[in-house]
C-alpha cells in the first residue's frame, strides 16, 4: 500500500525500495536497465515507481553521451576500509556505465578544496565524500552545483543524503557483550573526535559503559590526532609510549580501527603482555588481516561493500532528478575470535 506521506513528496529511489521490500540497488539497475534482475522483482518495481509517480530525470547526464564521471573523495585510500568502500562504489559505476574519479586527500582540507573546485570545474556528474572532516562549507558548496552522497558520515540540521553505519548501537552491544563476559575496566583508543563516525563510536562506548553500570575512568579513553594516518605504525608508537609512562592499563581496550588495534598487539607483544591473558583488545572495521593477526583480532564488521553500493545508487537518484532520500544506517555485527576472553 502507497502511503500518504510518500504521495506527498518528490519520490526517490529509496521509496522504491522501502515499498518493494528490495534494495536500493536492485532498484537502480531495474529503472537503469542495468544489470539482469528477475521478471517478478522488475514487474513490482516498476509497478511501485508507476504507483508513486516517480520521475527519472537527465540533470546529470549529458544527453546522446556519455555519462559524466562521478568524483569520490576518500582520506586515505590505503586504509582497507576506505578502499574496500571506494572499490565497491567504482563496479557500481561500471556497471551503470559511469566512470568513477578517485581523489585521495589523507586528511588535508586544502588538497579537499582543491580536488572538488578542480572535479566541478572539469565536469562531473556528482560527488561522494568518502570519511573525511566535518568541512560542510565545501560539501555545501559542492552540493550547489551537483548532487552529493556523504559516506561514513553525515552533516548535522541540513538534508545532504548520507549513508552510515549504526556507530552507536554497535558499540553499545559491543560493550554490554565484554560487561557480560566480566570485564570491568574497558579503555577506549580512538583518532580525535573531529569526524561523526568516530563521535558516534565514542557516544555508544560511554553509552554501553554507563548503561552497565560500569566505572568511567578518563585514564583508560585515549584519543589521538596522529591515530588519522599511518595507524598501525602510529597506534604501536602510542602503546609503546604508554608502556614506557608506565601507565595504568584497563582489561581491555576497545578501538575506532583495526589497524589501530593491530598496531597496539603488535606494541604489547614486543613487551612480553599475552592477548587476551593480559589484556583484551577489539577492533573495528574487520578488514582482511583482522583474521590472520596474533591472535585473531574480535571486531565490529562494517558492510563496506553496501556501504560503497548504497551510497552510488543514492547518488544515481541525485543524478537523476530525485529528492534527498536522507540518510541510510547499515548495520554492523560483532565478529568474536581470539583477542578477548568471550
Amino acid at each position: 500500500m502507497i502511503t500518504e506521506a510518500v504521495r506527498r513528496k518528490n519520490v526517490t529511489m529509496a521509496d522504491i525500495a522501502r515499498e518493494t521490500g528490495v534494495s536500493i540497488t536492485t532498484v537502480s539497475h531495474v529503472l537503469n536497465r542495468t544489470a539482469a534482475i528477475s521478471p517478478e522483482t522488475t514487474e513490482r518495481v516498476l509497478t511501485a515507481a508507476e504507483q508513486l509517480k516517480y520521475v527519472q530525470r537527465k540533470s546529470g547526464v549529458q544527453t546522446g553521451k556519455k555519462n559524466l564521471p562521478v568524483g569520490i573523495l576518500v582520506p586515505d585510500i590505503s586504509n582497507e576500509f576506505y578502499s574496500r568502500c571506494v572499490q565497491a562504489i567504482c563496479e557500481e559505476a561500471w556497471a551503470h556505465d559511469y566512470t568513477a574519479l578517485v581523489c585521495g586527500m589523507r586528511h588535508e582540507r586544502q588538497i579537499e578544496a582543491k580536488y572538488i573546485r578542480s572535479l566541478i570545474n572539469n565536469g562531473i556528474g556528482g560527488l561522494i565524500f568518502f570519511g573525511g572532516f566535518l568541512d560542510e562549507k565545501y560539501i555545501l558548496e559542492a552540493s550547489k552545483h551537483v548532487p552529493v552522497v556523504l559516506g561514513d558520515r553525515y552533516l548535522l540540521n541540513h538534508t545532504i543524503p548520507a549513508v552510515i553505519t549504526d556507530n552507536t548501537g554497535v558499540m553499545r552491544r559491543l560493550i554490554a557483550k565484554l560487561a557480560k563476559a566480566g570485564y570491568q575496566r574497558i579503555g577506549f583508543i580512538s583518532e580525535d573526535l573531529e569526524m561523526t563516525n568516530m563521535k558516534e563510536r565514542y557516544m555508544g562506548f560511554r553509552m554501553g559503559i554507563e548503561e552497565n553500570g560500569l566505572p568511567v575512568k578518563d585514564e583508560f579513553i585515549i584519543t589521538d590526532k596522529r591515530l588519522r594516518l599511518d595507524k598501525l605504525t602510529n597506534a604501536s608508537k602510542l602503546m609503546q609510549q604508554l608502556l614506557s609512562e608506565k601507565r595504568r592499563l584497563p582489561e581491555v581496550y576497545v578501538t575506532s580501527s583495526d589497524l589501530i588495534a593491530i598496531g597496539i598487539m603488535a606494541a604489547l607483544h614486543g613487551e612480553g603482555f599475552s592477548i587476551p591473558k593480559d589484556i583484551g583488545i577489539v577492533g573495528f572495521d574487520d578488514i582482511s588481516f583482522a583474521a590472520h593477526a596474533f591472535p585473531p583480532l574480535t571486531t565490529v564488521a562494517q558492510n563496506m561493500r553496501q556501504l560503497g553500493k548504497s551510497c552510488f545508487a543514492m547518488l544515481m537518484d541525485g543524478i537523476g532528478g530525485g529528492a534527498s532520500a536522507g540518510h541510510i544506517v547499515i548495520n554492523a555485527k560483532i565478529v568474536v575470535r581470539e583477542s578477548v576472553k568471550l
